[in-house]
C-alpha cells in the first residue's frame, strides 16, 4: 500500500474513532478551520460514527485501549502506543520514530493482543470467559434457553395427531397450535429488547423463562383446543423475552474470540433446539403422551430461570439513559399480524366471500397501515422504518421470513405424513427423524467454518436453492410410492441443512452491512422476521390447501403434496430477493463497506 493511501486511511480512521483532534496534533497539523499556512482538506467522511451506548445498543463499548475486534472505537493514533498490550511489529520495541506518535504505516502495522485478565476485571467486573466456570454456566443457562424456545416451536409438531384425536380438532385448525406461538413470539422481540435495555437483561430473562414455565404448564392441563390455541400463545411472549435479554447477557459478559465463541454456541443451540424439538416431542408423546411434553419442558426452563438468577451477571442500569416504550407499536403489529393470519387460515374454511372474513381482512389490513404511520411519528419507534433503506436489509428480511417460513411448514407436513401416511407412532417417527437431528447438528458447527473460506451472497443463495429444493422428494409422494427413505428422508435432510445455511447467513451478512449503532435493533428484526415468517408461511399454506383440495374433496395425500408445492413456490421468492437485493460480499465487509456506509436516524 502507498504511503499516501496510508495516510487516508489513518485520518480517516480518526476521524471515526472520535479522535481527529489527537491525530491532527501529533501530526503538526489544526483541527480548526481557517488556519493559515495549511490546506484545508475537503475529504468528506461517509462511515457512521462510533455507536455510544444508548436505548437500542445492547452490546457494551469497551475503552479504546482494548481495541479488540469488536470495539466500536479505535485507539487514535497518538494514544495506541502508550497503551498495554499494544505493540508493535519490531520484536516488540518502541516506534522507529522515537517520537510519542505513530506514524501512518506504524500504526496500522500496531498488533493488539489480548488484554490482561487484570486490566478487564478492573474495567469491567462483569466481563469474564467462556472457559470459566462461570462463563460455561451462563453459556449453559442462555443457550439452553434459546435451544428451549426452539424446542417449543417444533416439539408439537410430532403431538398434532395426537391433540386432534384428544379434542376432535379440525385438521385445517392445527396448524394454530404452530402459528399462536410463532406470531407472538415474533411480535413481542422487539419490545423485548426494549424492555431488557430499560429495565436489566438479567431481570427480563427471569420474567421470560418464570413466564414460558408457568404457561408451559397451563399448556399441559389445557381441556380444550382453544384454550391450548390460547395458552400457546401467551407462551410465545416468554420466548420472546429470553431471546433478546439472552443475547445483551453474552455480548456483554464476554469480549473479542470468547465472543464469537458464545454468541456460536448460541446459534448453534436454536438449530439444535429445532431438531431435538421433533425427537424430544416424539419420544415423550409417544411413551408418556403428549401433555408430558409440556410437563417436563416446564421443569428445563424453571431449573434454568433459578439458575440465571444465581449466574448470570447483575444488571448495572446507573446513568444509563432509559428508553421508551412502544407498547401501541408493539400492539398493533403483533395484532394486525395475527388478524392477518387469521384470515389467511380460515378464508378457504369458511368462504372468501363471508362477510366478516371480508371485514377481518381490511382491519388487518389497516392495522398493519396504522403500525406503519405510528412508527413513522414515533420517537422511539419499535420499528425503525428508516432501517429499510440499509443496504441488504429489506433482501435480508424477505429471505429470512421466506426461510423460516418455508421450514415451519415443511416440517408441519413430512411430520403427519410420517404419522398419518406411513402410520408411524410418535415415537418411531421421533426415531426416524434422528437423521435431520444429527445433519442439523453438524451444519450447526460446520457451516461457520463453510462462510469463513466461500462467499458469504454464494453460500447463502445455495442455502436458498436447497430450502427451493427439500420439499420435492416428500411432495412427490403417490398412492402408490409412499416410503418415508425416499421421500420424507431426504426432505428431511435437505431442509435443515438449508434453514441452517441461510440463518447464519442472513445474520452474518446483515450484521456486517449495518453500522454499529443499529447492529442490536438490526439483531432483533431479522429474528422477528425468522419468527413471524414461521406463523405467516404456514397460514399462507393452510389457505392454499384449503382453497385447492380440501374445497374440493381431496384426501389428505394430495393436501400434504399441495402444501409442500406451496413451500417450493415461496422458497422461490426468497432466492430471488436473495439474488437480487443482496449485495456481494468482500472480504471486510458487504457491498465494500463494513458498516453500510449510511447514517441512519433512528427517530
Amino acid at each position: 500500500m502507498r504511503a499516501e493511501d496510508l495516510e487516508s486511511l489513518t485520518r480517516t480512521a480518526s476521524v471515526i474513532s472520535g479522535h481527529q483532534d489527537a491525530y491532527l496534533e501529533a501530526h503538526g497539523e489544526s483541527s480548526r478551520e481557517g488556519d493559515s499556512g495549511k490546506e484545508k482538506d475537503n475529504t468528506t467522511i461517509s462511515f457512521p460514527k462510533a455507536a455510544k451506548p444508548g436505548p437500542i445498543s445492547t452490546i457494551r463499548e469497551l475503552p479504546s485501549e482494548f481495541n479488540t475486534p469488536y470495539s466500536t472505537r479505535p485507539p487514535s493514533p497518538s494514544s495506541a502506543v502508550n497503551t498495554p498490550g499494544v505493540h508493535s511489529h519490531r520484536n516488540g520495541q518502541g516506534l522507529a520514530n522515537g517520537s510519542g506518535s505513530a506514524t501512518p504505516r506504524e500504526y496500522f502495522e500496531l498488533q493488539v493482543e489480548e488484554p490482561s485478565r487484570n486490566l478487564l476485571e478492573t474495567s469491567y467486573p462483569d466481563i469474564g470467559s467462556v472457559k470459566s466456570l462461570r462463563g460455561a454456566l451462563i453459556l449453559l443457562t442462555t443457550c439452553g434457553a434459546q435451544l428451549m424456545d426452539n424446542v417449543f416451536m417444533t416439539g408439537v409438531n410430532i403431538s398434532l395427531p395426537a391433540i386432534q384425536k384428544e379434542f376432535g380438532a379440525k385438521a385445517s385448525d392445527l396448524q394454530w397450535l404452530i402459528s399462536a406461538y410463532t406470531l407472538t413470539f415474533g411480535g413481542f422481540l422487539l419490545l423485548a429488547g426494549v424492555l431488557s435495555d430499560r429495565f436489566g437483561r438479567k431481570l427480563i430473562f427471569f420474567i421470560g423463562m418464570l413466564w414460558i414455565s408457568i404457561w408451559t404448564i397451563a399448556n399441559g392441563f389445557a381441556t380444550s383446543f382453544i384454550q391450548l390455541a390460547i395458552f400457546r400463545a401467551l407462551q410465545g411472549i416468554g420466548a420472546a423475552m429470553t431471546v433478546p435479554s439472552a443475547v445483551g447477557i453474552i455480548s456483554s459478559y464476554f469480549v473479542a474470540k470468547d465472543r464469537t465463541i458464545a454468541l456460536s454456541f448460541f446459534a448453534a443451540s436454536g438449530a439444535v433446539g429445532f431438531c431435538a424439538g421433533l425427537i424430544f416431542g416424539g419420544f415423550l408423546t409417544g411413551s408418556l403422551g403428549w401433555r408430558y411434553l409440556f410437563y417436563v419442558s416446564a421443569a428445563l426452563t424453571g431449573s434454568l430461570g433459578v439458575l440465571g438468577q444465581f449466574i448470570l451477571p447483575k444488571d448495572r442500569l446507573e446513568g444509563q439513559e432509559k428508553p421508551s416504550l412502544d407498547l401501541l407499536g408493539a400492539g398493533l403489529s403483533t395484532g394486525g399480524l395475527i388478524l392477518l393470519s387469521f384470515v389467511l387460515s380460515s378464508g378457504g374454511v369458511y368462504g372468501w366471500s363471508k362477510a366478516f372474513i371480508i371485514v377481518l381482512l381490511i382491519l388487518s389490513v389497516a392495522v398493519l397501515g396504522i403500525f406503519v404511520y405510528v412508527e413513522k411519528r414515533a420517537s422511539h419507534p419499535i420499528m425503525p422504518l428508516s432501517l429499510w433503506k440499509i443496504q441488504n436489509f429489506a433482501a435480508l428480511w424477505i429471505s429470512g421470513f421466506v426461510c423460516y417460513g418455508g421450514y415451519q411448514t415443511v416440517l408441519y407436513y413430512i411430520v403427519l405424513i410420517a404419522q398419518e401416511i406411513n402410520r408411524l407412532s410418535p415415537g418411531t417417527t421421533a426415531l426416524y427423524f434422528l437423521p435431520m437431528g444429527a445433519t442439523g447438528f453438524i451444519f450447526s458447527m460446520s457451516v461457520g467454518k463453510i462462510l469463513e473460506r466461500y462467499n458469504t451472497k454464494s453460500v447463502l443463495l445455495i442455502g436458498m436453492l436447497m430450502m427451493m429444493a427439500s420439499p420435492i422428494p416428500a411432495a412427490l409422494l403417490t398412492s402408490t410410492s409412499t416410503s418415508f427413505w425416499s421421500h420424507v428422508l431426504p426432505t428431511s435432510l435437505l431442509v435443515v441443512a438449508a434453514v441452517t445455511i441461510v440463518y447464519c447467513s442472513c445474520t452474518i451478512i446483515l450484521l456486517s452491512s449495518v453500522p454499529v449503532s443499529v447492529k442490536s435493533l438490526c439483531g432483533g428484526m431479522i429474528n422477528t422476521a425468522f419468527q413471524i415468517g414461521s406463523g405467516v408461511g404456514l397460514a399462507l399454506a393452510s389457505a392454499v390447501v384449503q382453497a385447492v383440495d380440501i374445497d374440493n374433496g381431496k384426501g389428505n395425500l394430495e393436501q400434504y403434496s399441495t402444501g409442500l408445492w406451496f413451500c417450493v413456490a415461496f422458497g422461490g421468492v426468497g432466492f430471488v430477493a436473495s439474488a437480487f437485493g443482496v449485495r456481494n460480499s468482500t472480504a471486510d465487509g458487504f457491498g465494500g463497506r463494513r458498516n453500510g456506509g449510511e447514517r441512519v436516524a433512528m427517530h
